[in-house]
């Protein structure tokens, strides 16, 4: 049977494009080994929030007494099991309601795993010994834990973000390799349920893709959390109990996470044919298409989606591939968010031609409300148009969403100045960077 779009990988650029397909009526088979929702629902994003939620709830019940609440603080615990279970809990709802809507939407899904096969500058998708063909296919196979030098994966002692979804208890004692997102938000969730935490990153800096006030916000942030901090090193050994650190250091440590980043996941491809890919996710097979992680791209789930909406938009309805300014957002307490233009990026010669705003968020009513005073609002113009935005706070999250908005609509930094925004709240912030800046 012939179809208008096969599409390998449920997860969320597979997904995104299979709906823009079946909305438009086009006849669609996907093809998924495992469960739809790819790493972001069931190993990424979802899994960790949950848990990042709860120690957020433990933490605030550890400090009872900040919210004039009587309780017998030191004999709070958090259950392991049960926190497991929750997080099972959430993933398998959204796991659920994902699948029903494919299953009413009439979607056809091979469950099982999917290769592509290269005939005459042609694709077809191979799958359980049969092979299909269609007018587009569309590869959306995703990522995997990047693997770091000198160490390999047992998935017991040494171990990633996956493996960490299915311990059966917490370790005392963690070291975590890489200080991006994956590293810190593992980070704050087991500082804040009690387990010895230290990070190891190789570059100068924390977070180092993040903005340099970001950066230096992060360390500052595991300083007051006890969290323990090395950076320009690297991690030359592990015995299962010590790892030895390229400045001669020793950890002790149960386990160690590598969170040092993801790579792509590209189609088996037959007869051993050489993918080329594009950044519009054209490749140099004719009806081949690579979204998601495995085109190359920034591995967030939003971007994976955007990214198929933009490829489906242009081979279906004739619009430019185009990608906007990308939000990105580190989850805990307090948030940590960002987007385009960082301070470290302006060349020396333009400096002069840009202006930054920055607010603490201690200025905000509504963080003394809180107890939340930590963090700032800090705004990248130039020339009065907003070209970056980098923030710590909570809500940080809510606010680089409404800074999107306003780049995408090009306003200008005093047109902000003419919005009203809600008080008290953490969105004024945005406005008060600017009037005091």
């Amino acid at each position: 049977m012939m179809y208008d779009v096969a599409v390998i990988g449920l997860g969320p650029s597979g997904l995104k494009f299979v709906r823009e397909a079946l909305k438009k009526g086009l006849n669609v088979i996907a093809f998924e080994k495992t469960f739809a929702g790819g790493t972001c629902l069931n190993a990424g994003c979802i899994p960790t929030k949950t848990m990042l939620s709860c120690a957020e709830v433990f933490s605030h019940v550890k400090n009872c007494s900040k919210y004039a609440i009587s309780a017998a603080e030191d004999n709070c615990e958090i259950s392991w099991k049960e926190l497991l279970e929750k997080k099972n809990r959430v993933v398998q709802k959204l796991r659920q309601a994902v699948q029903k809507d494919l299953d009413t939407k009439g979607l056809t899904i091979v469950n099982a795993p999917a290769a592509v096969e290269v005939e005459n500058s042609r694709a077809y998708v191979v799958s359980q010994g049969l092979r299909y063909d269609a007018d587009k296919i569309i590869a959306a196979t995703g990522s995997c834990p990047l693997e770091p030098e000198g160490l390999k994966f047992n998935h017991d002692t040494v171990i990633n973000s996956d493996d960490l979804l299915e311990l059966e208890s917490a370790p005392k004692t963690l070291l975590i390799i890489g200080s991006g997102a994956i590293g810190v938000e593992w980070a704050r969730i087991f500082n804040s349920i009690g387990t010895q935490v230290t990070v190891v990153e190789k570059a100068s800096v924390p977070a180092p893709a993040m903005d340099i006030d970001i950066a230096s916000r992060i360390e500052r942030i595991f300083k007051m959390s006890k969290i323990k901090f090395y950076k320009s090193v690297t991690v030359v050994s592990y015995n299962g109990a010590q790892a030895v650190l390229s400045d001669g250091s020793v950890i002790e440590c149960e386990k160690v996470l590598c969170a040092a980043g993801r790579k792509r996941v590209l189609p088996e491809i037959s007869n051993g044919f050489k993918l080329e890919i594009s950044p519009d996710c054209s490749t140099n097979i004719k009806n081949l298409y690579v979204t998601g992680d495995a085109s190359g791209a920034k591995m967030l789930a939003h971007v994976a989606a955007y990214q198929a909406k933009a490829l489906f938009d242009f081979l279906y309805k004739n619009k430019p591939y185009f990608i906007p300014e990308i939000p990105s957002v580190i989850y805990g307490f307090p948030e940590i968010a960002s987007i385009g233009l960082r301070e470290q990026d302006i060349e020396d010669r333009l400096k002069n031609e840009y202006k930054i705003y920055k607010l603490p968020v201690s200025y905000l009513p509504k963080s003394w409300c809180d107890d939340a005073i930590d963090g700032f609002v800090k705004i990248i113009a130039h020339k009065g148009i907003i070209k970056g935005a980098h923030i710590v706070s909570k809500e940080a999250s809510a606010l680089i969403s409404q800074i999107a908005i306003i780049m995408k609509a090009g306003l200008k930094v005093n047109e902000i100045e003419e919005i009203i925004f809600p008080h008290p709240t953490y969105s004024e912030g945005i406005q008060e960077a600017v009037l005091n800046g």
